[in-house]
């Protein structure tokens, strides 16, 4: 086990903040780690009165292209997920939501973030009236799971959040047959 020795702050900016830590190994040799501090984020798999699921077309700046992903936010300091899964469906999808079930979270990169994605299903209740952010720029479709699974397979779907996602649902679905 990794023993902090010390740390130091190298960014500190509106999402992430980076820091030079100081480790000692079990051998008692020094190393460096790089670590990014992030808040995290939730996700959902919001499911339609029809039967299919919302998802969001959005240009991803650091991968410099559209993705498209279920609804996701990042978490505000000391935020519990649940309400902000709720506060993005209602913001990104315009819909509040009902049956809410949590999956626990995954952790996208583990070698050097903090950043935990908490991930969510649930199914649409009322219409609330969609309200992006100021500089947020998305696009609302539905998919059924099946039309979801084989744009994963085609390599259409990349977002790790929604692949572990279509995961849990999968098993769910294999349940209830």
């Amino acid at each position: 086990m990794e023993k902090k020795i010390k740390s130091e702050e190298i960014y500190r900016g509106k999402v992430v903040s980076l820091y030079k830590d100081e480790v000692k190994l079990d051998d008692g040799s020094k190393a460096f780690r790089e670590v990014v501090l992030h808040h995290g984020g939730a996700c959902i798999a919001l499911r339609n009165k029809r039967g299919n699921y919302y998802m969001v077309k959005q240009y991803r700046y650091a991968q410099g292209m559209e993705m498209l992903e279920f609804c996701a936010g990042k978490l505000n300091r000391d935020e519990d997920p649940k309400e902000a899964v709720l506060r993005e469906a209602s913001e990104e999808l315009g819909v509040s939501v009902k049956n809410l079930k949590d999956y626990g979270y995954m952790v996208p990169t583990c070698g050097y973030s903090t950043e935990r994605i908490y991930l969510f299903s649930g199914d649409e209740d009322e219409r609330v009236g969609q309200h992006l952010d100021e500089d947020e720029r998305l696009e609302v479709f539905e998919y059924s799971l099946k039309e979801i699974k084989a744009m994963i397979k085609d390599r259409q779907i990349n977002d790790a959040k929604t692949i572990c996602l279509v995961s849990f649902l999968s098993d769910e679905e294999k349940t209830n047959d």
